[in-house]
């Protein structure tokens, strides 16, 4: 594990917090002020369907998107079908194997995966504004290192221990 992670910093503001615990917290404070509002159309389920399939044009099958959520393909089954009922995605034959079904966004489930965002955009932007440029760019920078970082760790879904 590396050591920064759980190192004790120095000073007092934080004497006895780790370098997780006191991301943690502040990754708290950031969500809670600036995440987009919850979207009246969709569950965060459905949400995520539609995130697994917005680099797909060609579509998926059912097998790899329960795989990609890490969902019974029978879950995956049911909000697939209610999605496509509500035109958010479309399922057809494959071209090359008739026996198989493609899963893919329609024009308006791209549209609204494009439109996506965790964070509300006005909002993160006038925060950001609100540092000086010096600590901006080191935030920025930093979060970019942690976000390489955080890929490069061993596969595991969110939530279970790596």
């Amino acid at each position: 594990m590396n050591s920064s992670l759980t190192e004790q910093p120095v000073g007092r503001a934080h004497a006895r917090r780790s370098a997780a615990d006191r991301f943690e917290s502040a990754y708290r404070q950031c969500w809670a002020a600036l995440r987009s509002p919850a979207d009246p159309d969709l569950s965060p389920h459905e949400l995520e369907v539609l995130g697994q399939l917005g680099d797909a044009p060609d579509g998926v099958a059912l097998t790899w998107l329960a795989g990609q959520l890490g969902w019974p393909k029978s879950t995956t089954s049911v909000l697939v079908k209610d999605l496509e009922r509500r035109g958010w995605l479309a399922r057809a034959r494959r071209n090359d194997d008739e026996r198989r079904v493609a899963i893919a966004l329609t024009v308006k489930g791209r549209a609204r995966v494009a439109a996506d965002r965790v964070l509300e955009p006005r909002r993160l932007a006038a925060a950001l504004r609100a540092l000086s440029p010096v600590v901006r760019e080191q935030l920025l920078d930093g979060f970019e290192e942690l976000a390489v970082a955080a890929e490069r760790l061993p596969a595991g879904r969110p939530g279970t221990a790596r």
